[in-house]
């Protein structure tokens, strides 16, 4: 059974899950260096659009910035390009 932990930090180095989703640039290190796989957000989201989940990051990335989730324009275009919107 895959198990996942998101947004987790103090619990990073007590588990052993497969896929750790954090946006946090220092939580990323810590679990990294704990030698677990990490993802943000947008990997999410550029994941859910390659399985079909979703049609458009571009139009997600939209609705949670409206509801106030900080995501840095240059980010926001590297996610893109990987989702091929750009």
């Amino acid at each position: 059974m895959r198990r996942v932990i998101v947004n987790s930090t103090p619990l990073i180095a007590l588990c052993n899950a497969d896929l750790v989703i954090i946006d946090d640039n220092a939580a990323k290190k810590t679990a990294k260096y704990l030698g677990l796989t990490v993802t943000g957000t947008l990997g999410v989201l550029i994941k859910a659009k390659q399985s079909g989940i979703i049609s458009s990051v571009k139009n997600a990335i939209t609705k949670i910035q409206s509801n106030g989730f900080y995501i840095n324009e240059n980010i926001i275009k590297l996610a893109l390009k990987q989702a091929g919107e750009l």
